[in-house]
């Protein structure tokens, strides 16, 4: 008698269930960390010039959020401490995701660049 190999019905289902949850997981933060990488490749930029004020620098900020689609963070949001030789930025912020009905996720971010601006402790 030759033995049957292969998955049950409930292991296919169980499995499918799994990946699903993975899935929705990817792509509810998908979005949310592509913003954050944007933000952190904008405030990265911004630092390498020195010498500009800090409502030049906030108003760069504005338009280059408009180009990358950042909605998170506003250029009040940002932490700024400009002199004629060196900038500072850094921006701490928060995100909640929904994932279904009443069950979300809240994500905190920080990132800084050029001159130290930011505590240690949020």
């Amino acid at each position: 008698m030759k033995q049957q190999r292969g998955f049950s019905l409930l292991v296919v289902l169980a499995l499918a269930i799994v990946l699903s949850v993975v899935l929705l997981g990817f792509f509810k933060l998908l979005p949310v960390y592509t913003e954050y990488f944007a933000i952190k490749k904008t405030i990265d930029e911004m630092v390498v010039t020195p010498g500009k004020t800090e409502g030049e620098l906030r108003r760069e900020f504005r338009n280059r959020t408009t180009v990358q689609g950042i909605a998170s963070i506003r250029p009040e949001d940002l932490l700024i401490l400009t002199t004629p030789t060196t900038v500072g930025i850094g921006v701490r912020y928060r995100r909640e995701v929904p994932l279904v009905d009443h069950l979300g996720l809240i994500l905190s971010f920080e990132h800084e660049a050029g001159t130290p601006v930011l505590e240690s402790n949020p």
